[in-house]
């Protein structure tokens, strides 16, 4: 293709050649109107000539053009039907792109290229709630702005060319094969999960330094994507936790039904984790670590450290050894000579043996207690079968007790065992009355209703045991006491934790609100459903319900409501009309009735960004991006330049 440097393509001047691949050329250009940089992407001859690619590029510029993301280039302008070439302008971006810092290296620790992966997936949602899916998305294809910034790019470009067209005649894939979802090579229609699946494949790479499908040639690599063939990436990263692993499986799945159904869901799994570890707002984070990569590896390093000590603590207080363990495994990962995780390790191995000498100890001691008990039946039987010998065959109730009864012990004062009741009792079964006689009622022994002492004997009515009568363990009830009063249960409170998006205080029930705004609550709750109340500065107050289960994590994901925000458009000409979303009212107008902009609930930052567009007869239009915050008044000034 010929350079297209020092030439005019409508309004813009082609100022130099940025880059090409095998569907465009990017070049840097300066729109003469607006004075500014832009890049142009200038399709190639073979695709620019063909109908149905223009209307494609048509379609997808206008739809791109809609999107309004912190993470996305903005689409300027697009060609015209009729135009000799096929282009589409954007924002110029000056910066690098994410494939250059992935080139030096797997990001240390793996939570850094979750924070990437994060803002992709908020740029993601934005587009698949828009209806709009990228279907090329790779490291080249984000560009990382001079401030750290990072910006999505491409949007529905790799639809200009059907599957078949993308095949050339050596059998190379144009394109990016190695990060095509299985459903995009089958020549099936691509959904909001083939985004899913090539954001994983960006994710693995991040993390391990390598793609997980790669292989020596272009077919050998599509076909290990159809298989599903990757190697785990815990065993590449000691480091890596097991709750980012299954994130990044779930993305990698060869059924895109179980996938995350959408970028947003992948985004809000990622906050939710980087959340529980301290790093709530991700785009700062990434802003710090961009401008001084090295620095900040080992700042997160410590921080993730010093949070997952504290996990782990927390966890062995809940006798939840093995969660404690899997936190303390990755702290050893990140500083192998931690001591005090080292100290925490020593001290459940030590808790581990000395549970295991105790159930050694007792399967002892039940074997030990069997067989006296089976020696104690034993005499028992002898003892009983002498007494029966030597007894008359007119001997008294009591006579008989004693016999079946072990003799008092030579040590044991004779004061202690009360004088034994010489009523004489029926011959036909001792202890049951015979016909036409009553018996006196046997008051229960304490704590179990009805119960009766060893060998068919009660309790005397007077409260002293009679012989031999004290069952072992249990007293009798002191006289006067409710036999029935009622136990109150005691209901064990469970470890709770409620995940706020972006973030604010929680109060449970009527209970008193959290001290702090943040975006991870750890409260301690009983089972059942509660109200939780969720407050801010920038947002209006919201109740959910939550249902605590006796067993689970019990992990809630709520979302603040941010209040509105009033914007007003001080503009020259004051008739000048401003369209804000799909309301439209002249500037002079908002001046007096604002516009009430409202963010949607549970965003991922509390920061809102509109777009608004102003125009005039005989004037050129403007389009602005605006950044406003809740509940604040914000005032765009400006005026239209005469055509």
């Amino acid at each position: 293709m010929t350079t297209l440097v020092g030439r005019h393509i409508g309004r813009y001047r082609i100022l130099e050649q940025l880059g090409s691949g095998g569907m465009s050329v990017v070049y840097k250009g300066l729109d003469t109107a607006l004075d500014r940089e832009v890049a142009v992407k200038v399709l190639h001859p073979h695709l620019a000539g063909k109908d149905e690619s223009r209307r494609r590029l048509a379609r997808e510029a206008r739809a791109v053009a809609k999107l309004h993301h912190p993470n996305i280039l903005e689409v300027f302008d697009f060609s015209a039907a009729d135009a000799q070439d096929a282009f589409i302008v954007t924002e110029y971006i000056r910066g690098q792109t994410l494939k250059a810092f992935m080139d030096e290296g797997p990001m240390d620790p793996p939570e850094l290229a979750a924070m990437v992966i994060h803002e992709l997936a908020a740029a993601l949602a934005h587009a698949h709630e828009s209806g709009v899916i990228h279907r090329d998305l790779k490291p080249e294809n984000v560009m990382v702005r001079e401030d750290g910034v990072l910006k999505l790019m491409d949007f529905g470009i790799a639809r200009l060319m059907d599957i078949e067209e993308r095949m050339t005649v050596t059998g190379t894939l144009v394109g990016s094969p190695a990060h095509m979802a299985p459903e995009i090579i089958e020549g099936l229609e691509a959904g909001p999960t083939a985004d899913v699946f090539s954001v994983g494949i960006m994710f693995y790479a991040a993390m391990t330094g390598r793609l997980p499908f790669s292989a020596p040639n272009t077919t050998a690599t599509l076909k290990r994507i159809l298989d599903g063939d990757y190697e785990d990436a815990r065993r590449r990263v000691p480091a890596l936790s097991d709750e980012l692993a299954d994130i990044c499986a779930i993305c990698l799945q060869r059924d895109p039904e179980r996938r995350y159904p959408d970028a947003a869901r992948l985004r809000d799994a990622l906050a939710d984790y980087l959340a529980g570890l301290g790093f709530a707002r991700v785009g700062e984070e990434l802003v710090s670590y961009f401008a001084d990569p090295p620095s900040y590896r080992k700042l997160a390093r410590q921080r993730i450290v010093a949070t997952l000590l504290e996990r782990s603590e927390r966890q062995l207080a809940e006798k939840r050894t093995p969660r404690a363990l899997a936190s303390l495994n990755q702290v050893l990962a990140l500083d192998t000579t931690n001591a005090r995780a080292l100290a925490l390790l020593k001290g459940i191995q030590r808790a581990q043996r000395i549970k295991t000498w105790r159930r050694r100890g007792l399967r002892l001691g039940v074997g030990v207690a069997a067989a006296g008990l089976l020696g104690l039946g034993g005499w028992k039987a002898r003892h009983a079968n002498d007494a029966e010998a030597t007894t008359p065959p007119d001997a008294t109730t009591p006579g008989q007790v004693a016999a079946t009864l072990p003799p008092t012990p030579p040590s044991e004062p004779l004061a202690t065992v009360a004088p034994p009741d010489t009523t004489p009792a029926p011959k036909e079964s001792a202890g049951r009355p015979g016909p036409g006689t009553s018996q006196p009622p046997r008051p229960a022994s304490r704590g179990v209703k009805g119960a009766t002492a060893p060998g068919g004997l009660s309790p005397r009515t007077d409260g002293t045991p009679a012989v031999g009568g004290t069952v072992r363990g249990m007293g009798t009830r002191p006289a006067g006491e409710d036999e029935e009063a009622p136990r109150k249960p005691l209901v064990r409170k469970l470890p709770v934790s409620i995940l706020v998006r972006p973030y604010g205080s929680i109060r449970v029930d009527d209970g008193v609100p959290s001290a702090q705004p943040l975006q991870k609550h750890d409260v301690e709750v009983t089972p059942g459903r509660h109200t939780v109340t969720i407050s801010c500065d920038y947002c209006e107050d919201v109740v959910d319900t939550i249902d605590v289960q006796p067993d689970g994590d019990n992990v809630f994901h709520l979302r603040a409501q941010p209040k509105a925000s009033r914007l007003s458009v001080d503009f020259e000409p004051a008739g000048a009309l401003v369209r804000v979303g799909d309301e439209f009212r002249s500037a002079e107008d908002s001046l007096k009735t604002p516009f009430e902009v409202r963010s949607p609930r549970g965003p991922a930052g509390f920061q809102h960004t509109v777009v608004v567009e102003v125009s005039h007869p005989g004037y050129v239009p403007e389009r602005r991006v605006v950044h406003l915050r809740p509940g604040e008044p914000t005032t765009l000034r400006g005026s239209l330049r005469p055509e």
